[in-house]
């Protein structure tokens, strides 16, 4: 059994010895917490919708954006856990925890993003309990996130309860954090994140959306974001704290997963591109004009991106701490990019003659309410790293078995 009361004083005495500089970020995401809370507000129940970008034709945004890139995160941080008990990685042990946080935390995020565009967070809360449709897909989402969430937290459990008993727990334990694991990315893979895109691919009248590619796609590049997700964590905190979390041997073994990733990825963009400019038909020529002229940017930095964050991976040299910081970066930035694309250009072509072109641009309030969510799970994130046993209470315990 887990020592609450010697974890509840390991966690005082870890927030107390945490330094100035740490207490000073605490302080920053509080006052980014309290602007998005108070835009939030000012949007719900005040102003409403009407100061926010988004409008009935173009009714999905940077929300929507800030929602599929986090739940697709959160899919591909349970990759580790696979690698752990699945595959009998034993040096990818110490980031176990961390990574199911960093999972539990971007579906949280996820979620925060869902609610603040359905808006009303009362109404939010009715589905799928009383507001649904059985055949919609938006219901069938929704209720997978419980699922989801119940899944992490039953495997942020059993890897609490191993990390504090020195990476070797009972039988029984050790069984169901297996089982927790392999099931936890089946769950997010096949029950979440595919479905998600099915949920875009459905909509014929989308034509960026309607292509069987997409749920796959969805899968690849949530696996890719979950793991450029951890790699950037793992080094950066490794900095920070002067400590090496896992070897660099094992940062190398995840940036190739990360490369494998990056490669399937492009490999189906290549062939949606080019039957979207290829085929002649008239909505997919559309949408090509767009990301090769208004938003070649965002177009450009997904592409090049990806492929230059992969080609960086593919060399012995790119998957050395540099190299691999260097990647993880340009591979979410990417990544965010693309989701910008599938959100926002695909919204741009009218459904209805007559209408033109439809733009959004994000408004301050919206940028607000983004910042707060960010600043929100980011504050939980630092405080629940320093009160949970990470990698460091892994190692001392483990150290402590050998010896005895």
């Amino acid at each position: 059994m887990i020592d609450l009361r010697k974890a509840y004083d390991r966690a005082l005495v870890s927030m107390k010895d945490a330094g100035r500089t740490y207490h000073i970020i605490l302080a920053i995401l509080l006052v980014l917490i309290a602007w998005g809370g108070f835009s939030w507000i000012r949007i719900m129940f005040i102003d409403g919708a009407g100061i926010t970008g988004s409008s009935d034709l173009v009714p999905w945004g940077i929300y929507i954006v800030g929602f599929v890139f986090f739940v697709g995160t959160s899919a591909g941080a349970s990759l580790v856990g696979l690698m752990i008990h699945g595959f009998g990685r034993k040096d990818y042990e110490p980031l176990g925890t961390r990574a199911i946080l960093v999972g539990f935390l971007s579906l949280t995020a996820a979620v925060l993003f869902l609610m603040s565009d359905v808006g009303n967070p009362i109404r939010a809360g009715l589905l799928p309990a009383v507001l649904r449709n059985p055949t919609s897909m938006l219901v069938y989402t929704s209720m997978t996130y419980a699922g989801f969430a119940a899944l992490m937290l039953s495997e942020l459990f059993f890897a609490i309860k191993i990390t504090l008993q020195g990476g070797k727990g009972s039988h029984r334990d050790e069984k169901m954090a297996q089982v927790l694991a392999v099931g936890a990315l089946l769950f997010a893979l096949m029950v979440v994140h595919a479905p998600h895109g099915a949920l875009f691919a459905f909509l014929k009248a989308r034509e960026m959306w309607n292509t069987p590619l997409l749920p796959a796609h969805f899968v690849t590049v949530a696996l890719a974001s979950g793991i450029a997700v951890i790699i950037h964590i793992t080094i950066v905190t490794s900095k920070i704290t002067r400590k090496e979390i896992v070897s660099k041997e094992t940062l190398s073994h995840m940036g190739g997963l990360l490369a494998f990733f990056l490669g399937v990825t492009l490999f189906m963009d290549f062939f949606d591109y080019l039957v979207m400019s290829y085929s002649g038909k008239p909505g997919g020529l559309e949408i090509w004009h767009f990301l090769t002229t208004d938003f070649y940017s965002f177009f450009l930095i997904n592409t090049i991106g990806m492929f230059g964050a992969m080609v960086i991976l593919l060399f012995k040299r790119g998957r050395t701490i540099p190299g691999l910081l260097i990647a993880s970066t340009i591979t979410i930035i990417a990544i965010l990019s693309y989701r910008w694309n599938l959100i926002v250009v695909a919204q741009i072509p009218p459904l209805f003659p007559g209408t033109g072109n439809i733009y959004y641009t994000p408004t301050v309030p919206e940028v607000a309410v983004v910042a707060g969510i960010v600043a929100l799970i980011s504050f939980l994130y630092l405080v629940l790293t320093r009160v949970l046993p990470m990698e460091e209470t892994y190692q001392e315990n483990r150290q402590m078995t050998i010896e005895n």
